[in-house]
């Protein structure tokens, strides 16, 4: 099923003009980045703006602090529900800021229209969504989490390519 979404999904990039500007390095850019979209529009007034490559290789950066995060909680003894809220809340947080940083509303509407037809929600899977995608697989208890967890710290490999990362 996610080869059913990721050629069109490329495609649609592509057709709207989402393709790697620059080179890999792009990602150690010296521009500043936002902590959160109330950043956004200041940012953009004073001049700045980032290209999709950056957008992309903030948003991997942004998906790979959570499994050193989810290491860190562990070892504090936090349960693994709340580590896997917390996984799920980063990840989607990426997404979500990473589609504000974005400056063609067609690529982020192709976006959420993606996502609206694969997780039935704009902005991607819901926590119970992922439970319930879990069970389906046959895991039950902690291990739904552990999976969440785990499925948070993955990003698209093909995409990222796609895009010069």
């Amino acid at each position: 099923m996610r080869r059913r979404y990721l050629r069109p999904l490329i495609l649609a990039l592509a057709l709207l003009g989402c393709r790697p500007h620059g080179s890999p390095g792009e990602a150690a850019s010296t521009k500043p980045f936002p902590e959160s979209s109330a950043q956004i529009p200041e940012l953009r007034r004073s001049g700045v703006d980032w290209t999709d490559g950056e957008v992309r290789a903030f948003y991997v950066r942004r998906v790979a602090a959570i499994g050193p995060a989810d290491a860190q909680r562990q070892k504090e003894g936090m349960p693994a529900l709340e580590r896997a809220l917390r996984a799920f809340a980063m990840r989607r947080d990426a997404r979500l800021l990473s589609r504000a940083m974005m400056k063609d509303p067609r690529e982020v509407a192709a976006l959420r229209q993606r996502d609206q037809e694969k997780y039935g929600d704009p902005d991607g899977p819901t926590f119970d969504s992922l439970v319930a995608h879990e069970q389906q697989k046959g895991l039950a208890g902690d291990a739904v989490y552990e999976a969440i967890v785990a499925s948070a710290q993955r990003t698209d490999r093909a995409l990222n390519e796609a895009l010069g990362l």
